[in-house]
């Protein structure tokens, strides 16, 4: 056999591999858009049902037909689970966008309109879909736990839409290779790993795979229906006169977006959407929630000792920078907050001036650090000082390793830290002492450490350089009207899967802008790497 059919042949079983794969992933994305239709109908949403039953079955169907056709492919190895992961989340955004193009092409003027609330100037941003591109921004920026839309104007799309742009993100958010795993495809050894593993997640809480992954997604569940309850009982106590109905809606959607740290909302203006400074306060610890990582959860649970979230040292390190954050941010935003200070620094106007700095602080400090992107700023307006101190202080880390969020991670953070700190310490040893390496309650030898090290640091390279080449491009393209620092801020909130925004992105935008931010969501959301890999396979062929 001529080495070249070989490596045809092999390409071929490698080919149909990934197709089985992503078939499967299809199949059971599909099938949940059954959900927001369920939805759909309970508002009486005639059209957005339709939306996502054509949405629903076209998804379902070819994932079907690519599983049937490539049933017997042989289990994948681990650069195959990379591209799985990464073209995974490409068909499966792609696929996530039919319902907001159906929805958007056949609801009538009328029913559009009937979305908008009373009194409101504005139209549907439904109709902002009737661009496939805005779509499949959605649809990324949901499955990626992003945060950033299209829909300008939320409530104007309608419950159906709304719930079905929370349920990306809560699905995104633990991930769908490990939904997958849990409830389909149960592939034994290493087959198993690698697909776990595509997804940025290296955490084992159960001797199998499959185990791990259910075990994964019933703490998540737990976890956002306890949010959902604390939210709607809050709401209630905070906002009596808000409605049964409406609370009710908002809790849940907002347990899901904020547990996967994805920041969709069901109002306009986001949570500032409120006007309320204590519900600002209580959606605070649904942010956080999903900034600390799943182990630490199941390990608190299964152990049923809370003292869990104390010794984890990502958990530390995350309440630690919380309040150094607000109190700094707060600090640069004391000078900007819409109250000139007239002179008065230590006069009423002063105290409100920095009463509203401290809100906002507070908020979206916490808001960056956990990649949530829930806004109550209009960032756009903020001093060059404050927009970069979110983030460079923020938005690069993010929240812990294991958890829903975007980012660095703390625990790359920490290790690069703690290695730093190492090296240096070890010049001043004798000899014959041992020079191992303590990360949380885990003890490294020197050459397990340096590996350790070295991934760190190796990934926070490739992701500071994707970054700035993401700069330039949109320095490129951006209006006049935007400064650096937004440029900075935008870059960094789209990789970083925050949210949060400026005001560069929107349905107006350079169409290079949208396409580059599309990528970098997708390329933050799964840590670089599997798109790498899959780049390169491309390239070999």
């Amino acid at each position: 056999m001529s080495s070249s059919f070989a490596g045809r042949l092999g390409f071929v079983t490698a080919s149909k591999t990934v197709v089985r794969d992503i078939g499967a992933l299809q199949t059971l994305i599909g099938g949940l858009m059954l959900v927001p239709l369920l939805v759909s109908l309970l508002y009486r949403e005639w059209y957005s049902a339709v939306a996502f039953l054509i949405g629903g079955g076209v998804t379902a169907l070819a994932g079907g037909a690519a599983y049937k056709l490539c049933e017997d492919a042989p289990e994948p190895k681990r650069y195959h689970a990379m591209i799985v992961a990464a073209l995974g989340w490409l068909v499966t955004a792609a696929f996530g966008a039919l319902p907001f193009i159906i929805g958007a092409y056949i609801t009538p003027p009328a029913v559009l309109e009937s979305f908008v609330p009373t009194g409101a100037g504005y139209r549907s941003s439904l109709l902002n879909f009737q661009n496939p591109l805005h779509a499949f921004f959605e649809s990324m920026s949901g499955y990626t736990t992003t945060g950033l839309t299209m829909s300008v104007h939320e409530p104007s799309v309608g419950h159906g839409f709304l719930w079905y742009r929370s349920q990306m993100q809560w699905i995104g958010g633990a991930g769908m290779i490990v939904l997958s795993l849990a409830i389909l495809r149960q592939p034994h050894g290493t087959a198993g790993i690698s697909l776990y593993q595509s997804e940025a997640r290296s955490e084992k809480l159960r001797p199998s795979i499959a185990g791990t992954a259910r075990a994964i997604w019933k703490i998540y569940v737990g976890i956002t229906a306890l949010v959902a309850v604390y939210l709607a009982t809050a709401t209630f106590i905070v906002a009596p006169n808000y409605g049964v109905e409406p609370t009710i809606f908002d809790a849940i959607n907002h347990a899901m977006t904020g547990q996967s740290t994805g920041g969709f909302s069901t109002l306009d203006d986001s949570i500032a959407g409120y006007g309320s400074y204590a519900m600002e306060l209580v959606h605070t610890p649904a942010m956080i929630t999903g900034a600390i990582s799943i182990p630490v959860y199941y390990g608190a649970v299964s152990e049923r000792d809370f003292r869990e979230f104390t010794r984890d040292p990502q958990v530390r390190v995350l309440f630690g920078m919380f309040v150094v954050g607000v109190i700094g941010l707060t600090a640069f935003l004391a000078r900007w907050v819409g109250v000139p200070y007239d002179g008065d620094p230590v006069g009423y106007v002063g105290r409100v001036a920095t009463s509203q700095a401290f809100r906002d602080g507070l908020f979206q400090f916490i808001s960056a650090q956990t990649t949530t992107g829930w806004q109550t700023s209009a960032i756009g307006d903020w001093n060059n000082g404050a927009v970069m101190f979110i983030v460079f202080s923020a938005m690069l880390l993010g929240g812990s390793a294991g958890a829903t969020v975007g980012g660095i991670k703390i625990l790359r953070g920490y290790i690069i830290a703690r290695g730093t700190s190492w090296e240096v310490s070890r010049v001043f040893l004798p000899g014959h002492a041992i020079d191992d390496l303590r990360i949380g309650q885990r003890i490294f030898k020197a050459d397990e450490a340096n590996d350790e090290i070295r991934a760190a640091t190796t990934f926070a390279f490739a992701y500071l350089i994707l970054l700035v080449l993401s700069l330039f491009v949109l320095l490129a393209v951006l209006p006049s009207e935007f400064t650096l620092a937004n440029a900075i801020f935008e870059v960094a909130t789209a990789q970083g899967t925050v949210g949060l925004s400026s005001g560069i992105t929107g349905p107006d935008m350079p169409v290079i802008a949208e396409i580059l931010f599309i990528i970098q969501m997708w390329m933050g959301r799964l840590e670089i790497v599997p798109v790498l890999v899959l780049i390169s396979s491309v390239l070999r062929r």
